[in-house]
C-alpha cells in the first residue's frame, strides 16, 4: 500500500473540514432553535412538520374567517332588534288607532307615525355592513335589495332561493351561513297564524261586519281549500250564515251570532258587528305577506278614518288583521334572531376549539422540530474539541515529509 505526503495532508484537511461543517451545523441549530434545518436531517420528521404546518395554516384561516364575519352577524342581530322595536311601537299605534275615542284627525297623526316607522324598516332592510355590502341582499350584496316604485310598493331585488346566502368555513368540515335574505326576513312572511287567513271580499253599504279572529280548531280536518261565507235573512230579524266551498256546495250554516265562532273544515272564524245581505267573507289558506304590505294596509285604513259604520268596521277588521300579521312578523324576527344567536355561539365555540387545536399542533411541531439545547451544547463542545484536535494534528503532520524517513 502506497502512502504519499499529499494523501496525508488531504486526510488532515478533510478531517478539519468535516469538523467545521458539523460545528457550523450545530451552531446554526442553536441559533435557530431547530433540530431540523433541512429535510435531509430527518426526512420522516420533516414530512410530519410539513403536514402539521399545513393544518396550522388552515386552522388560522378558519380563525380569520370567524373574525371577519362575526361582526356581520352581530350587525344583523342588532338590525333585527331595531326592527323589533319599531314593530312593537307600530303595534301600540294600531291598538290606539282602533280605539273609539280617536277622531279622524288623531288617526291621521297615528298613520303618519306608522309611515315613519315603515320608512325606518325600509332603511333597516337596506342596511350596509362595514365593507359597504348590503346586509340582507344575499349573494347580490353590492346591489340595493329593496326598492320602491312610484306608488310606494316595496319589491325585493336581492338574491333568493338555493345558494342565495354565502357560507363561511369555520373548520375543515363545518360551514356557517353569514346572513339571511331580505325575502325571508321582510317579505315572505305567512299571514295570521301561518295556516289560514280571512278577509271581507265584498262589503255592502251600511255593513258593520268585523273579522275578529281566524284560526284552526282541528288540524286533522283542515283542508287547503278556499271557502266563502255569505249571509241570509232567516226571518224575524234573524240573520244566518252559509259557508260554501269553491264548487258552491254548502259545508256549514246556522244563525249568525256576533262574537261566536263559526267552525267548519277544521277552521274557526269569529265575526262581530252587523252584516248586510250580500256581504262576503273569504276563508283561505294563509298567504305570504311582506311587513310593508301589512303596514300599508293599516295606514290606509287609519287614513280612511272611521266616521261611518262601514268605515269603522273596515278599520276594526284592518286593525285585527294588522295585529295578527305584525305578531307573525315579530315571531319571524324572533326566530331569525335565535338562529343568528346560534350561529354566533357556534363561532365562539369553534373559535375556542380552533385555539386549543393550534396549541396542540404547535406543541406537536415543537416536539419534532425544536432543538434540545442541553444535548446541542454538549455536542457543540465535543465538536469544538475534536476540531481543535484535528487542527493541531494537521499542524504537526504538515511539518513532516516521508523523505525524512528515507
Amino acid at each position: 500500500m502506497r502512502i504519499s505526503s499529499t494523501q496525508i495532508f488531504q486526510t488532515g484537511i478533510d478531517q478539519i473540514q468535516r469538523g467545521q461543517v458539523e460545528l457550523n451545523r450545530t451552531s446554526l441549530q442553536m441559533g435557530r432553535g431547530e433540530r431540523i434545518l433541512s429535510p435531509s436531517d430527518d426526512p420522516s420528521g420533516a414530512t410530519q412538520v410539513n403536514q402539521f404546518e399545513r393544518i396550522i395554516q388552515a386552522t388560522k384561516q378558519f380563525q380569520r374567517n370567524i373574525d371577519n364575519t362575526q361582526p356581520r352577524l352581530q350587525q344583523e342581530e342588532s338590525a333585527l332588534q331595531s326592527g323589533t322595536d319599531l314593530l312593537q311601537r307600530a303595534r301600540e299605534l294600531v291598538v290606539a288607532g282602533n280605539n273609539d275615542s280617536q277622531t279622524n284627525e288623531t288617526r291621521e297623526y297615528l298613520a303618519g307615525e306608522l309611515r315613519q316607522l315603515r320608512d325606518g324598516l325600509f332603511d333597516i332592510a337596506n342596511t350596509k355592513d362595514p365593507n359597504g355590502e348590503y346586509l340582507f341582499a344575499g349573494t347580490k350584496s353590492l346591489q340595493q335589495p329593496f326598492q320602491q316604485d312610484g306608488s310606494g310598493a316595496v319589491r325585493y331585488e336581492g338574491a333568493d332561493g338555493t345558494g342565495s346566502i354565502r357560507e363561511v368555513a369555520i373548520s375543515a368540515n363545518r360551514k356557517i351561513p353569514i346572513g339571511d335574505t331580505g325575502a325571508r326576513v321582510f317579505m315572505d312572511i305567512p299571514e295570521n297564524d301561518g295556516r289560514v287567513g280571512a278577509e271581507v271580499i265584498n262589503r255592502e253599504p251600511g255593513s258593520r261586519l268585523v273579522i275578529d279572529q281566524t284560526g284552526v280548531n282541528d288540524s286533522a280536518s283542515l283542508t287547503a281549500d278556499t271557502y266563502t261565507i255569505t249571509f241570509e235573512d232567516l226571518g224575524g230579524g234573524e240573520i244566518g250564515y252559509v259557508v260554501e266551498d269553491g264548487g258552491g256546495n254548502t259545508v256549514a250554516n246556522g244563525p249568525y251570532v256576533p262574537g261566536e265562532a263559526i267552525t267548519f273544515q277544521g277552521r274557526s272564524i269569529t265575526l262581530s258587528g252587523t252584516p248586510e245581505l250580500g256581504d262576503e267573507v273569504e276563508s283561505r289558506p294563509a298567504q305570504n305577506k311582506s311587513v310593508f304590505e301589512s303596514l300599508d294596509a293599516i295606514i290606509a285604513a287609519l287614513e280612511e278614518g272611521g266616521a261611518s259604520g262601514s268605515s269603522r268596521a273596515n278599520l276594526a277588521t284592518a286593525s285585527n288583521t294588522a295585529l295578527a300579521d305584525l305578531d307573525a312578523v315579530l315571531g319571524n324576527f324572533s326566530d331569525i334572531r335565535a338562529e343568528v344567536g346560534s350561529r354566533l355561539k357556534s363561532f365562539d365555540q369553534q373559535k375556542d376549539l380552533n385555539e386549543d387545536r393550534l396549541v396542540d399542533l404547535n406543541s406537536a411541531v415543537s416536539e419534532i422540530r425544536d432543538l434540545d439545547y442541553a444535548e446541542a451544547i454538549s455536542r457543540f463542545n465535543q465538536q469544538q474539541v475534536a476540531l481543535q484536535a484535528a487542527q493541531q494534528t494537521y499542524t504537526q503532520v504538515n511539518r513532516l515529509s516521508l523523505f525524512d524517513f528515507l
